[in-house]
């Protein structure tokens, strides 16, 4: 049996707020409010955003965590408001890289998930590197930005 080429991983975070979808779906609508509201004490920040979210636009992200220093682009590939948005990989370190955010109704308001997929090449250092600081990173990052984006709606942002 051949060996897997890369190490996956998938990171799922969600949250509900009172928030009806379509004014969740209009906060990503402008990207700018992800800039304001990641907090950036965490080792991923977005260092570039799209005036608007359409396909196309491109997001620049940046994981400053000893021993690493990694830059990586996405891409928006599914934009269907109001139920939500997905990026992909379009350059940087990982093999692949998806950022689903999933706006559905509930019966009190919008259930907010973020679903973060990605392969590290495969090899000794890059298993070190995805156990010992990506992931960590990585989940830091989903969490990070499943809260403040809840806080912010819920603030009415």
């Amino acid at each position: 049996m051949p060996k897997p080429r890369f190490v996956s991983t998938i990171i799922e975070r969600k949250c509900l707020t009172t928030r009806p979808p379509k004014e969740v779906f209009a906060f990503f609508d402008r990207p700018t409010n992800l800039k304001r509201v990641l907090p950036s004490s965490i080792a991923v920040t977005l260092r570039e955003t799209p005036e608007e979210l359409r396909p196309g636009r491109r997001f620049r992200y940046r994981l400053e965590r000893w021993p690493l220093d990694l830059m990586w682009e996405t891409v928006v590939s599914e934009y269907r408001p109001p139920q939500g948005f997905t990026g992909v990989k379009a350059v940087g370190y990982f093999a692949s890289f998806s950022l689903a955010h999933e706006i559905a109704p509930t019966r009190d308001g919008t259930e907010l998930r973020l679903r973060l997929a990605y392969e590290v090449p495969r090899g000794i250092y890059a298993r070190l590197t995805d156990a010992y600081v990506i992931r960590d990173a990585m989940e830091e990052f989903v969490s990070e930005l499943t809260r403040s984006v809840g806080e912010a709606l819920d603030r009415g942002e």
